[in-house]
């Protein structure tokens, strides 16, 4: 029942068609009837308003960005206003009543043309009145689940961030990327530097993005090759990466360390050797960015709170209202991410 109501705003429904009849009572100055009118003036503002809730909803009129859909919305207005005038005449010829709020019928179903066009005009004005006030209950009714989704998205961007950051500044990540460090140093300390220098680029792009929403596939990219590079150094060949995306898709956004959270739960629950090599791909494929590994199952698999997929997923459905796909055979596993 709760569910029913909430869906059709049937408490702001009965609160105004209680308000208008008493407001047009109040400034009426023939006493007579009060009790028929109001009834007669509640039952056609409640009947305007259900009409309106099926009819309109401004909430999702981000619907209309396309021709269609705005024809769609617009043929919606244009049936309230027909049904509003149904409903009134049809109200008025079946209890025989004055409109209160609009004009009255008084029985004179052969009046004039204009008087009928007049008639239907102040119809016209109090159903748009309605409909005001319908997108006034709407529009703050979007704004507080704005409210709220930013609300959630920041607890889901500060889950995802502590997710990604976990490996970087937890002990064991820092023993061994020093320990790297300085076996690099005493043998190749060419590329020590270089070392040095990813591993910045890849606490730089973290303390970066940290509170941004969306970053553009072309610097997730870029901060990814960063931390694939301390991945190969520590692994070497027991890890591969490809990665084959065209350059009119690097401008496309997304949420903030995706790629990574990908690349390091393959990396968490696979079993890396020279023999069998951990592969790893990104590549686009229609609507969707594949990110693909094979499966290199481990003796002792790591126990897994599934938050970084989890994220992901939350993340995409809060930002770009779509979710990810994810697929698991026995040698793949599969990640699809909506390219929007």
């Amino acid at each position: 029942m709760k569910r029913i109501i909430d869906k059709y705003d049937l408490k702001k429904g009965i609160l105004l068609s209680i308000a208008f009849p008493t407001i047009f009572l109040a400034l009426d100055s023939n006493p007579a009837n009060i009790l028929s009118h109001f009834i007669f003036s509640f039952i056609i503002t409640f009947c305007f308003w259900m009409v309106n809730v099926l009819l309109i909803d401004f909430k999702n009129s981000k619907t209309t960005a396309t021709g269609k859909s705005s024809l769609y919305f617009y043929t919606r207005f244009a049936a309230s206003f027909i049904l509003a005038i149904v409903i009134y005449i049809s109200l008025g010829l079946l209890l025989q009543l004055s409109g209160i709020i609009l004009s009255p019928l008084r029985g004179n179903w052969g009046a004039s043309f204009s008087s009928w066009f007049y008639l239907c005009m102040k119809i016209i004005l109090f159903n748009s009145l309605i409909i005001l006030i319908k997108y006034l209950f709407d529009l703050n009714a979007e704004k507080r689940k704005i409210e709220l989704e930013n609300e959630v998205l920041k607890r889901e961007n500060l889950n995802a961030l502590h997710e990604s950051l976990k490996q970087q500044v937890n002990p064991h990540f820092l023993f061994n990327s020093l320990n790297t460090l300085k076996s690099l140093t005493k043998r190749n300390p060419a590329q020590a530097v270089d070392y040095i220098a990813e591993l910045s680029s890849v606490y730089r792009y973290m303390l970066l993005h940290q509170d941004k929403k969306n970053v553009t596939l072309g610097d997730e990219i870029d901060f990814l090759k960063s931390y694939l590079y301390l991945l190969k150094i520590r692994f070497g060949d027991a890890i591969t990466t490809e990665i084959f995306l065209p350059d009119e898709l690097l401008d496309y956004s997304m949420p903030a360390n995706t790629l990574q959270l990908l690349i390091e739960n393959a990396v968490k629950h696979n079993a890396l050797s020279l023999q069998k090599p951990l592969s790893i791909s990104i590549v686009a494929d229609k609507d969707y960015l594949t990110v693909k590994n094979n499966l290199r199952s481990k003796k002792t698999e790591p126990s897994s709170s599934h938050l970084g997929l989890s994220n992901i997923s939350n993340r995409y459905l809060l930002l770009k209202g779509k979710d990810i796909i994810i697929k698991k055979t026995k040698e793949e596993f599969i990640v699809l991410l909506p390219i929007m």
